[in-house]
C-alpha cells in the first residue's frame, strides 16, 4: 500500500511530520493544526517579549 509523508516547518525550531496511507488519513491527522499553529505563535511571541521587553531588536555592533 502506498505511503505519504507531509512535513510542515513552523519555524526554525518546530517541525511537524505526518505519515499516512492516503489524503483522508493525512487530513484527519491535521485536524486541530490551526490551534497548534496559534499556540506556537503565541509561545514565540511571548518568548520574544521576554527577551526584548522594550520591543527593540537585538543589540547591534557599531562599525568603526
Amino acid at each position: 500500500m502506498p505511503s505519504m509523508t507531509l512535513r510542515i516547518r513552523l519555524g526554525p525550531l518546530v517541525e511537524i511530520q505526518v505519515d499516512g496511507q492516503n489524503c483522508k488519513e493525512i487530513a484527519h491527522a491535521l485536524e486541530g493544526f490551526e490551534e497548534l499553529n496559534q499556540r506556537v505563535d503565541a509561545m514565540c511571541s511571548d518568548l520574544a517579549e521576554r527577551v526584548y521587553p522594550d520591543g527593540t531588536d537585538a543589540p547591534r555592533e557599531e562599525k568603526s
